[in-house]
């Protein structure tokens, strides 16, 4: 992550508990990064030279026990999310899978209206299952 990029602590528009995975293509399962380390993760808004002064949406995440980042996705309009059970949503940008696992269901619903806040989108409601933003 660049200096210009990193995000203040107010400039979020959400921020959760959650453990970070990825997809492991050749299992066809996800799986915990850094051994299921809960890490606090957030969306926010962020402006940065190499955006040529546009602003844009990125979801950034760091373990709680260090603060090392470990998700730093920025979203795009053509972004898959799926709402896969009341607590792990996962998303696809480009070819990066990445998803999350929510301590409660009620961390899950705060962090899913970000999508259609950061795009555009109307109030923040969701179909179930996957929707591309």
């Amino acid at each position: 992550m660049t200096e210009e990029t990193h995000p203040d602590d107010d400039s979020y528009i959400v921020r959760v508990k959650a453990v970070v995975m990825t997809r492991d293509d050749s299992s066809g399962g996800w799986l915990a990064q850094d051994g299921g380390c809960l890490s606090r993760v957030g969306v926010c808004k962020v402006l940065s030279a190499e955006l040529l002064g546009r602003s844009s949406f990125l979801i950034h995440g760091e373990r709680l026990k260090d603060k090392q980042v470990i998700l730093e996705c920025f979203l795009k309009k053509d972004l898959e999310y799926t709402k896969a059970t009341p607590t792990f949503h996962h998303w696809k940008v480009d070819n990066k899978k990445c998803g999350l696992t929510f301590q409660s269901p009620a961390d899950a619903r705060a962090f899913r209206p970000w999508g259609q806040e950061s795009h555009g989108g109307p109030d923040g409601r969701y179909g179930r299952g996957r929707r591309r933003l």
